[in-house]
C-alpha cells in the first residue's frame, strides 16, 4: 500500500514513542500484556509528571532538531543540543548497544533513505559517538535499509529478511545468524515465546557470548513481519517479549510505523498520546524534518501547503 512520505515519516517517528510509550505503561492489571487502554492510561498519567521515555529518544529528539536547523548531521550540533536538553545524556557517549543507537538515529535513516552512501556514512558517524563497540553497527544499518526500501515502497515483507542480508555482506556475525532464524520462523509461524528462546542461542563457532543488542533488533524484525500490517498486534507482541522491552518496542513500533503510515497506528493510541506535550513536539518535528528534506530552507515561511500535496520518495510518482 503506497502513503504519501509525511504519512510514513509521521509513522516512523510517533510509531517509535507510542512502541516506547506502551512499554512503560500498560493497562493496570493486564501483566505483560497490552489491551486497549494502554495509551488512555498513559496519558491519564500525565497530569502527575511528564510520560516516561528511554535517554535514547530524547537524544533522537535533539538529533532531529540539529538535523532541521542545519540540514545536515552535525555531530557537535547535536551534542550541544543534548547537553541543553539534559546535561546527564552526554555521559552515555560511547556506551550505547547498537539496538538503542538506532533508536536515536531513525530521523537520520528517514532523512538519507534515498542515498545508501550518505545513510551508511551518516550512521557510522553517530554510532562513533554514542557506541560502545563502533565496528558493529550492521544492526542500525538493518534497521535503516528496512525502513529506506519501505520509504521508496519495494519493501515486501516475504522478502525482506533476504534484502536487509545482501545488504549487510556475506560476513556470518550473530546478528546475520540471528536475522536468518527470524526468517526461518516466521515462516515456520513460530510463536513469540520459542521464537525468543531460539534466538537467545547463538552458534556454536560464533561465541557463546549472548547478544543483547543484536537480540532486540532481532526480535523488532520478528514482531513486525509476523504481522506487518497490523501496527497493534506488531507492538504487543514486542512488549510481551520481555526482552530489552522499551527499546525492542521502539523499534518495532518505528518498522511498523514506516509500513503502515501514522493512519495505521490505531486511533484510540493516536489520540490519547497527542494528548501529551511530547507527541505533540515530536510530529511538528517531523513535519519540519520533510521539509528540509524537501528543500525548504527558511522553516519560517512553511505554510503547511506542502503537506497536502502527493509527495512520495524518488522515483515513486510517475508522469501519466
Amino acid at each position: 500500500m503506497q502513503h504519501s512520505l509525511l504519512c510514513r515519516f509521521q509513522g516512523a517517528l510517533l510509531g517509535s514513542l507510542i512502541g516506547e510509550l506502551v512499554s512503560y505503561h500498560r493497562d493496570p492489571g493486564c501483566g505483560n500484556s497490552v489491551g486497549r487502554k494502554s495509551l488512555q492510561f498513559a496519558a491519564s498519567q500525565s497530569n502527575l509528571g511528564s510520560p516516561k521515555f528511554s535517554a535514547w529518544s530524547k537524544i533522537a529528539t535533539c538529533g532531529i532538531e540539529s538535523l532541521i536547523d542545519t540540514g545536515r548531521l552535525t555531530i557537535d550540533d547535536w551534542i550541544i543540543r543534548c547537553r541543553q536538553t539534559q546535561p546527564s545524556l552526554l555521559e552515555l557517549k560511547g556506551t550505547a548497544k547498537s539496538s538503542e543507537v538506532a533508536v536515536s538515529t531513525l530521523h537520520l535513516a528517514l532523512f538519507f533513505h534515498e542515498n545508501q552512501e550518505w545513510l551508511r556514512q551518516s550512521l557510522v558517524q553517530a554510532a562513533a559517538i554514542w557506541q560502545v563497540e563502533t565496528h558493529t553497527s550492521a544492526g542500525i544499518l538493518a534497521i535503516a535499509i528496512a525502513i529506506a526500501v519501505t520509504l521508496t515502497d519495494t519493501l515486501n515483507p516475504t522478502t525482506l529478511m533476504p534484502h536487509i542480508l545482501s545488504g549487510l555482506g556475506t560476513e556470518q556475525t550473530v546478528l546475520t545468524n540471528r536475522l536468518q532464524q527470524v526468517q526461518t520462523l516466521i515462516e515456520a509461524g513460530v510463536d513469540l515465546e520459542t521464537t525468543t528462546t531460539q534466538l537467545r542461542r547463538p552458534p556454536d563457532n560464533l561465541g557463546n557470548r549472548e547478544d543483547a543488542s543484536d537480540m532486540a533488533i532481532a526480535l523488532a524484525f520478528y514482531c513486525f513481519l509476523y504481522t506487518p500490517e497490523d501496527f497493534r498486534l506488531c507492538v504487543s507482541r514486542a512488549v510481551g517479549s520481555g526482552y530489552q522491552t522499551p527499546i525492542t518496542a521502539a523499534l518495532t513500533g518505528a518498522l511498523a510505523g514506516v509500513y503502515n503510515g501514522i493512519n495505521g497506528i490505531p486511533v484510540s493510541w493516536r489520540v490519547a498520546a497527542l494528548k501529551l506535550p511530547v507527541f505533540i513536539q515530536r510530529r511538528q518535528l517531523t513535519d519540519q524534518l520533510l521539509a528540509i528534506w524537501l528543500g525548504v530552507y527558511n522553516q519560517n515561511q512553511i505554510n503547511g501547503r506542502y503537506k497536502q500535496a502527493a509527495i512520495a520518495a524518488p522515483d515513486i510518482i510517475q508522469r501519466r
